[in-house]
């Protein structure tokens, strides 16, 4: 397989998200498997004119770097919607004027919302066509891609990529759900925390953990004012080893989302051998087989959500078996090798499409 260079082009690899962690495993990746990938950062997550400042400045470094060469064969670009598509069509304008074939990797949760508004189905449209592909999260994507967006888009899906080796079992298993995501409405942070003592009246020693960015103060207030602290944790954003301590002691993963792309944190709780309580929402379904690997809800339906964690908080042995399968499938699907094999030959035969002859590798 011929293998091209390439400038891939995502936030700084120390921002918080999925985004980043995607990107800081392809990286990996590459650099295990000797691809030459070079990595610009765009944007972190700071006050908004330190982040105008420094987008100047990360700007500054690609076009030098770009104007004392070697370029790349090919741009592989990061972005989500509303703010970050702004963003990334400076970035996106550029490579294409450097003439290269570009890659845009969407990790959108919420298609549908972003062109509702005007002129922004339009505005997508025309960026995405002028790609040489586009890379959707699932097979659910692309078709929302294909519904709501339209236009001659050249789609290819890869999923996101997950480190089964070092994400790997024992975990504790004991009646612990852990939530890991932004705390708020989306990701159904909120209704997680109001099926609590319906939950516990059924099993009274769970307990249960919400890690993540958002609104991490008033859930802490919360908890206090209902008399959980004993109960519920709130550890606010965790990374690093913390955020693996906290995936050993949990016995299922909760994410009851309304929006979603493909989360990191269902497809690392699956590696983790987790069982997953999760929505049938964008991608979810493509990694999570309903009473299989785990349970899926309807968004918001508290009952529900209610019932399936009760029977895994409840069965140690259910949960040993849904895990299982969730860490098999994890391996076979979603581990890092796999996807980043897929990749190389996404960017291989884009560049030879493009009459563009990369080095052998």
């Amino acid at each position: 397989m011929l293998i091209p260079s390439v400038a891939m082009i995502g936030p700084d690899l120390d921002a918080r998200g999925g985004i980043s962690t995607v990107c800081r495993e392809l990286l990996g990746a590459a650099k295990a498997e000797g691809v030459d990938c070079r990595y610009f950062g765009s944007m972190n997550t700071v006050p908004p004119l330190r982040k105008a400042a420094g987008m100047l400045r990360r700007q500054g470094r690609f076009l030098r770097a770009m104007a004392q060469g070697p370029r790349p064969d090919l741009f592989h670009i990061h972005l989500s919607l509303g703010a970050s598509f702004a963003r990334k069509a400076l970035w996106f304008a550029e490579a294409r004027a450097l003439g290269r074939p570009v890659v845009l990797h969407l990790h959108a949760p919420d298609i549908a919302g972003f062109v509702a508004l005007p002129g922004r189905r339009a505005a997508l449209r025309a960026m995405l066509e002028r790609a040489d592909r586009v890379v959707a999260l699932s097979r659910a994507m692309e078709a929302t891609l294909l519904t709501e967006v339209g236009g001659a888009l050249r789609i290819e899906v890869l999923y996101n990529p997950v480190d089964t080796a070092a994400l790997a079992p024992p975990v504790a298993g004991g009646p612990r759900v852990l939530f890991m995501g932004e705390i708020g409405a989306r990701k159904g942070a909120l209704d997680l925390f109001s099926v609590i003592p319906a939950v516990r009246a059924a099993v009274p020693e769970a307990t249960f953990v919400f890690c993540g960015n958002g609104a991490v103060e008033a859930l802490r207030a919360q908890v206090q004012a209902a008399g959980l602290e004993g109960v519920v944790e709130v550890p606010g954003w965790v990374s690093g080893a913390p955020r693996l301590d906290q995936y050993r002691a949990a016995g299922v993963y909760c994410l009851p989302s309304y929006h979603e792309g493909l989360p990191m944190g269902i497809l690392e709780a699956m590696a983790f051998g987790l069982p997953v309580v999760a929505t049938p929402i964008a991608g979810v379904p493509e990694a999570v087989a309903d009473g299989i690997s785990g349970a899926l809800v309807p968004p918001g339906d508290r009952a529900a959500l209610t019932a399936r964690l009760i029977a895994l908080l409840a069965d140690p042995s259910l949960r040993a078996r849904q895990g299982a399968a969730g860490r098999a499938r994890a391996l076979s699907t979603f581990s890092t090798p796999v996807l980043f094999r897929q990749l190389c030959d996404v960017w291989s035969r884009v560049v030879e499409e493009a009459n563009i002859r990369p080095e052998l590798a």
